[in-house]
């Protein structure tokens, strides 16, 4: 059973079109990446999804529910979560009051202090690094940072633009660790990703997005039996 469907979705910015009918499905619990070349409309589709931007047509639904025209912190309260690209935190302040400010959508003090214990318990190395800086923290440690601190109010589904961005290979494996872990758990993941090669590692299914509309659908498997595919978007022979 599908957790998110989204049906022939254009969106884009002003007058410009970047998403021309665009249609995916992350079911429960399942791991859903996207790729394409720069300008496929990626990052439009994950806006357009979490509400940052209103689609022109098309429907968007997150557990059967209708959630175009909602703003990101209704879609929070209803159990997505969102990693921007390059995870966004705040550097200036410590890694407690990065998490804290995740769970603003709770609405009483004692379910944010919970769900911050919940969290802390969750990631021991935040726990430790709980009144640092968090513009102190490796890049990978920032990545752990933002992803937590989605968790703070419990989403049943992820959404993920290029969590390995700027990272090193290390901390993408790091990243992509703690990634499965959570799924292992029950969240679902979407997740937008320029490394191609570990998206396919992870995935269960790829869209592979080109000039805002859909250009494959499929396993990895089926996307490298397909000499089309892998010549135009894996940049393989």
């Amino acid at each position: 059973m599908s957790i998110l469907d989204v049906t022939d979705v254009c969106a884009g910015y002003g007058r410009l079109e970047i998403l021309r009918g665009v249609s995916l499905s992350v079911a429960a619990g399942e791991i859903v990446g996207i790729i394409g070349p720069n300008g496929a409309g990626k990052s439009t589709l994950l806006k357009a999804i979490f509400g940052y931007l209103r689609p022109f047509d098309g429907a968007i639904r997150f557990e059967n529910t209708s959630i175009v025209g909602m703003t990101p912190d209704r879609v929070v309260r209803r159990g997505m979560g969102y990693v921007a690209q390059a995870g966004g935190v705040f550097a200036e302040m410590t890694v407690r009051e990065n998490l804290t400010l995740g769970g603003y959508t709770l609405r009483s003090r004692h379910d944010r202090a919970h769900a911050l214990d919940a969290v802390l318990e969750r990631f021991p190395l935040l726990r430790m690094r709980a009144g640092q800086r968090a513009g102190a923290m490796s890049g990978g440690e920032q990545r752990a940072l933002s992803i937590a601190r989605t968790l703070m109010v419990g989403p049943r589904l992820l959404v993920l633009d290029e969590p390995s961005a700027a990272l090193s290979p290390r901390a993408i494996d790091e990243v992509y660790d703690l990634l499965g872990s959570l799924n292992q758990q029950g969240i679902g993941l979407l997740i937008v990703e320029q490394n191609v090669e570990k998206i396919l590692q992870v995935a269960g299914r790829i869209v592979v997005l080109d000039m805002g509309r859909n250009a494959f659908g499929g396993s990895a498997a089926e996307l490298r039996a397909s000499d089309r595919i892998r010549r135009l978007y894996l940049g393989e022979d």
